[in-house]
């Protein structure tokens, strides 16, 4: 039998050269990359040294289209929106509580002053109303009686019959008498003011808006059953811009847009600005034209008239910037200088007349956004 015998160390020595050549290449790769590393390290300091040795370029100037106001004389004419509702309007119930015996109009009725709304069930109170009358016609009677002793005692006091002591004691008791009618007739008013208030009347004339589902129904005291509003008047309530409030004054004339026949008075302009919407509250009164009636609640435009004549410069619209409500872009020395500006709508669509801010030698940038800042390069080639 033959036996094979393996050298130690045998399979080292079939793989020597191999790995030589393996620690061979990766030096090689290693010295490439480090060659390449040096080349681009080498370049990138030439391209700062050369970026440094350039001067910057000139920031670009953005070319705008410009313009410049034209100066004219404007009658004030300030255009409103507000919400129209009635010179007065109430709801309306009963003083007292009760069931509910009759009503005597529907929704959408005009009514006049003093017109019968509504009954309640006062037949308890007729009643208390006519003890009251019989406690009064009592207290008269007794009165008289007294009287009629105190004529009998003073006689007798004047012939000496009659002691001082009686004499003042029937006086007291005729005074007594007196109090008693007085507070018996006092009791008979308040019952048939009581009795009274069983029947709810209009205060004003108006439009019946609401009103009770049916009748038979206990109701409370001031419970509010009716809604009146008179709408022969109605009420604008608006408000305008601190610059416009400068412009109007009670007793300037307003016309709602759209309703030529639809105009009315400025009654207050409010010298303290709203809390929520920082702006100054006007009211006017519009008489309602019967013919072509207004809404009230409707959200209306309207225009109040000033006899003020106005300095203005006119531009067009695209003079605000865009995203702004008050701010334009003035080009001075070849650049944009942001201005807040007090304008108003022109007579002519896309126009505006600006009332201070600007004046007639400033050149305005058109059709910017309110992206343009403050000191941005503009070029004006684009005037016009």
């Amino acid at each position: 039998m033959t036996t094979a015998t393996v050298k130690p160390g045998g399979a080292g020595k079939r793989g020597g050269p191999g790995a030589v050549i393996a620690v061979a290449g990766m030096v090689g790769l290693a010295a490439l990359i480090g060659v390449r590393v040096r080349d681009t390290l080498a370049g990138n300091a030439a391209l700062q040294a050369a970026m440094a040795a350039t001067p910057p370029a000139p920031a670009q100037k953005a070319t705008r289209a410009t313009a410049h106001g034209t100066p004219l004389t404007w009658r004030a004419a300030v255009p409103v929106t507000g919400t129209l509702s009635p010179i007065q309007q109430a709801d309306l119930g009963f003083k007292l509580g009760g069931a509910l015996r009759a009503v005597n109009v529907k929704e959408g009725a005009l009514v006049r002053t003093g017109q019968p709304l509504a009954h309640l069930d006062g037949a308890e109170l007729a009643a208390q109303a006519a003890a009251a009358r019989a406690g009064m016609r009592a207290a008269e009677i007794g009165l008289e009686l007294s009287l009629d002793t105190q004529r009998r005692v003073d006689a007798l006091f004047a012939g000496g019959s009659v002691s001082d002591s009686d004499h003042v004691a029937i006086g007291r008791k005729t005074e007594l008498a007196k109090a008693d009618l007085e507070r018996a007739r006092a009791q008979v008013r308040l019952m048939d003011t009581t009795v009274g208030s069983t029947s709810l009347s209009a205060p004003f004339p108006g439009l019946v808006t609401r009103v009770p589902a049916g009748i038979g129904k206990i109701v409370g005291p001031g419970e509010p059953l009716f809604h009146l509003e008179d709408t022969s008047v109605l009420k604008l309530s608006a408000t305008v811009s601190e610059g416009d409030a400068l412009l109007l004054e009670p007793g300037n004339p307003i016309t709602i847009d759209g309703h030529a026949t639809a105009k009315g008075t400025v009654t207050a302009v409010l010298r303290s600005l709203d809390p929520q919407t920082r702006r100054v509250p006007i009211v006017a009164e519009i008489p309602n034209d019967a013919a072509r009636p207004l809404l009230s609640g409707s959200f209306v435009r309207a225009t109040v008239s000033s006899p003020r004549e106005v300095a203005v410069l006119s531009l067009p619209a695209a003079a605000i910037l865009k995203g702004s409500q008050d701010e334009v872009a003035v080009v001075k020395d070849g650049h944009a200088h942001l201005v807040r500006v007090t304008y108003t709508q022109g007579k002519e669509p896309g126009q505006i007349y600006v009332r201070e801010g600007l004046s007639a030698a400033d050149e305005v940038v058109l059709g910017a956004t309110s992206e343009l800042r403050e000191g941005e390069p503009i070029d004006a080639s684009g005037n016009r």
